[in-house]
């Protein structure tokens, strides 16, 4: 025969009151030392707790599912001040790149410069609008199945489709959707799925911003500075908020 489960009574409120009101009956009614008082008050919760109706499971389970919503809000704050941070980052590299960009031949790298900085400084406003988004989703699971068979199609259609935008769009769903499937095999709901998507790209905008302040150092002001090597230190950046949009716009992670 098998013993019945042992229910705690940290989740069952009725049985930390009866606790609490046996703890003071035995110290001040009966006169017992606050040790064994506290001993004999435990056995009784636990007593209490065992004995009523059966529903210990669904309260583990809620009070499982609030701390699991409290850790998910806490990284969402957590995402909203980082990405506060990074625009006050994006700001700076602004200014000090009209200061830096001087020569006539820096106006085209001074320009996309400025554009990806504008985009990273609307950032926290963006997130903030789509707040709802961000906060949706728990409890839903993502589908492993789903997601095997959306993957396996789009990537038979990657390898047919020829080199040019339309293609390195669908390369970059096919990297989400494997993100998604790894996130969906470790049994994550949508919205832990959305987070740490949201939270890998503000990190791969953490790394891109600090490249992009050393591209600047290094090479301007010059004469020598080239367009080319600044394209290339801004394309992280230009691709990481490309991502977060396109998941902001669509509703997905």
């Amino acid at each position: 025969m098998t013993a019945p489960a042992w229910t705690n009574p940290l989740d069952r409120p009725l049985a930390v009151a009866a606790g609490g009101v046996s703890l003071v009956l035995l110290v001040r009614g009966v006169g017992l030392a606050l040790p064994l008082a506290v001993l004999l008050a435990v056995a009784l919760s636990v007593a209490f707790a065992a004995l009523l109706p059966q529903g210990g499971t669904a309260a583990r389970r809620s009070r499982s599912e609030r701390l699991h919503a409290e850790r998910l809000d806490a990284g969402l704050e957590e995402a909203l001040d980082r990405a506060s941070g990074l625009a006050v980052t994006a700001l700076a590299l602004r200014q000090e790149a009209v200061v830096r960009f001087t020569d006539p031949g820096h106006l085209e790298a001074l320009g996309s410069v400025q554009l990806c900085c504008e985009r990273l400084q609307q950032l926290p406003e963006r997130l903030q609008e789509r707040r709802p988004l961000l906060e949706s989703g728990a409890g839903r699971r993502l589908d492993p199945d789903a997601l095997t068979r959306r993957l396996a199609r789009e990537e038979k259609a990657l390898q047919r489709e020829a080199e040019g935008p339309l293609r390195q769009e669908r390369r970059r769903l096919v990297d989400q959707l494997r993100r998604n499937l790894q996130a969906a095999n470790q049994g994550m709901d949508e919205r832990e799925a959305r987070l740490l998507a949201l939270a890998t790209r503000l990190e791969a905008i953490d790394g891109g911003l600090q490249q992009l302040r050393r591209q600047i150092d290094r090479q301007w002001p010059s004469t020598e500075a080239s367009d080319a090597a600044m394209a290339a230190a801004l394309e992280p950046l230009d691709e990481a908020l490309d991502q977060i949009e396109r998941s902001l716009d669509a509703g997905t992670a």
